[in-house]
């Protein structure tokens, strides 16, 4: 079925875009005027095309599947359920993958390659629990888990970001008043400490120097910090370049140890979502690695996949790693005995997910006083480096 992308207006005069599939482009018309909207413009879609736009989150991509899940889980059949969720979404990106997988679905093909047409909205391991869910009768449950897995890494993402806005507040509010001070008070006083030809303290001095040498060489310091920048980018997009920032991030002092149970609750929740949903853990672990985030950790997955493909428990092959904490390898021992290393592992995921809540939290209760510290004096430096001369400037006219 082809796909037809299309600018339309509503009833009340807003204006709408999206994609729809249809027989033709007459067809395509007529089911935007079932809906109430009247076409501007409408254009089949190549294939392959992509929609250039705003990435699909996390948060939207749970929503769709926890819709799609309940219309599955009620009898509706998954075309028409694909046609409905897409109804209700506003990203643009995600209505033009739910209507492509609900054209390939109609055509014949397996849910699982329908949304392999639009890798950027459905990413590997979406799709891949999809088709064991096909595979195994329980689409609607594989869903189910699907959604939740994407709630709890939204929320755990939402409250890391609450967590660390104020220090980003406050670390900008500052800047912006040294900027003030620098661009626009520092040469105006600079100018009349040349007129009165008074000598001024070193930190004055040091002060309109390291201002004039601002002003003169900005364009050049730009052009470094954008080059520097630029290079260091292409260097972290090379496999040695990630992961060495990787592996520098794990030992980080403070940082380190959040960053390793973020990704190891990350990994821990993904495999368990996979194994849930009937996918065998060689795949799994494949999926589950590139879930972490962490090329070093990522690498340490791909090492135990090699060492459980050659017969050894998982539990070991984590362990020989040298990366994962002692917790999630010993739940990962006690899942493999009892028989429920899913659930083993969700509860790994959780309990590191609790520890990183934690030091985020803790870490910011002590960042922002000490960053409160800081810029405060760096304010009052450059204040009293401002203000003394004009005390010996004021006594000097008296």
């Amino acid at each position: 079925m082809p796909v037809f992308a299309y600018r339309a207006l509503t009833a009340a005069g807003r204006a709408r875009g999206g994609v729809i599939g249809a027989e033709s482009a007459r067809a395509a018309w007529q089911a935007l005027r079932a809906r109430g909207f009247y076409p501007t413009d409408l254009r089949e879609q190549a294939a392959g095309a992509g929609w250039v736009g705003r990435r699909v989150g996390a948060e939207e991509l749970a929503a769709a599947t926890r819709q799609l899940a309940t219309l599955v889980g009620a009898g509706v059949p998954v075309a028409e359920a694909l046609a409905a969720v897409a109804e209700q979404s506003e990203h643009p990106a995600l209505v033009r993958g739910l209507t492509v997988a609900e054209a390939r679905l109609r055509e014949g093909e397996p849910l699982a390659d329908a949304l392999a047409a639009s890798p950027r909205v459905f990413p590997p391991m979406f799709r891949d629990l999809v088709r064991a869910g096909e595979a195994g009768g329980a689409l609607a449950t594989v869903l189910a888990r699907l959604a939740d897995h994407g709630e709890a890494a939204a929320a755990l993402r939402a409250r890391l970001r609450a967590a660390l806005t104020y220090p980003a507040v406050m670390a900008a509010a500052t800047v912006a008043v040294l900027a003030f001070l620098l661009a626009w008070v520092v040469p105006q006083l600079t100018q009349l400490f040349a007129e009165t030809g008074s000598r001024l303290p070193l930190a004055t001095r040091a002060l309109i120097a390291l201002t004039s040498f601002a002003r003169r060489t900005w364009p050049l310091l730009l052009l470094a910090a954008a080059g520097a920048a630029w290079a260091l980018g292409r260097w972290a997009a090379t496999p040695g370049g990630r992961t060495r920032i990787d592996a520098a991030l794990l030992r980080a002092p403070l940082a380190g140890p959040i960053v390793r149970k973020a990704a190891v609750a990350r990994f821990a929740r993904t495999l368990a979502t996979l194994l849930a949903g009937g996918l065998p853990l060689d795949p799994a672990l494949g999926i589950a690695g590139a879930a972490t985030g962490n090329r070093r950790l990522a690498d340490a997955v791909a090492g135990a996949r090699e060492a459980v493909r050659a017969g050894e428990p998982l539990a070991p092959a984590l362990r020989a790693t040298g990366v994962f904490p002692p917790l999630a390898v010993h739940l990962a021992a006690v899942g493999e005995r009892a028989g429920s290393l899913g659930a083993m592992l969700e509860r790994a995921a959780a309990a590191y997910e609790r520890e990183v809540e934690t030091a985020v939290s803790a870490a910011t209760a002590l960042v922002e006083p000490l960053l409160v510290l800081v810029m405060g004096g760096v304010v009052l430096a450059l204040v009293a480096a401002i203000l003394l001369p004009l005390f010996d400037l004021n006594g000097l006219v008296r």
